[in-house]
């Protein structure tokens, strides 16, 4: 099983049917279809240039962030390549503990950096592990998609 299964079956796990989950906008097609398949309602969190490609939290109506249990977040992201700093996971921290959500971030390009240049995680944030789980990949890493690893 790889961290697509696990975006995957967060979502069925806490999402119920009419919950509202934020999902970036484009994103990895299992951010929606997970919370379609649970019965739960998207709303998409646009990723412009002119926010660097970073969702605008002041930009989601009160009303939607109080309804919403879950925000997924990808950075190093795919497929806008952009990168996230603490100060734009500090905001979703804040964001998450005043509308009470889940955040799910996937980081599965997280090894894919160069030039010296080390990816954020989101737990490395004051507070992120009261309000989030991180989803790492090693087939990215390796270039190792779709294959299984195991021992006798």
């Amino acid at each position: 099983m790889g961290s697509q299964d696990g975006l995957a079956h967060i979502s069925m796990a806490y999402i119920d049917p009419g919950d509202i989950a934020l999902v970036p906008d484009p994103g990895y097609p299992i951010y929606s279809a997970s919370i379609l398949l649970a019965g739960g309602e998207l709303y998409p969190m646009p990723l412009l240039a002119s926010n660097r490609f970073l969702p605008d939290l002041a930009a989601i109506p009160p009303e939607i962030a109080q309804r919403a249990k879950m925000m997924t977040i990808n950075y190093p992201n795919n497929p806008v390549a952009a990168s996230a700093d603490e100060g734009f996971f500090t905001e979703v921290v804040e964001f998450a503990k005043k509308y009470d959500i889940l955040i799910c971030h996937d980081i599965a390009y997280s090894e894919l950096a160069y030039d010296g240049f080390k990816p954020t995680s989101f737990m490395q944030i004051p507070g992120a592990k009261e309000v989030g789980i991180e989803f790492y990949s090693l087939s990215k890493t390796y270039n190792m998609a779709g294959c299984r690893l195991a021992s006798p």
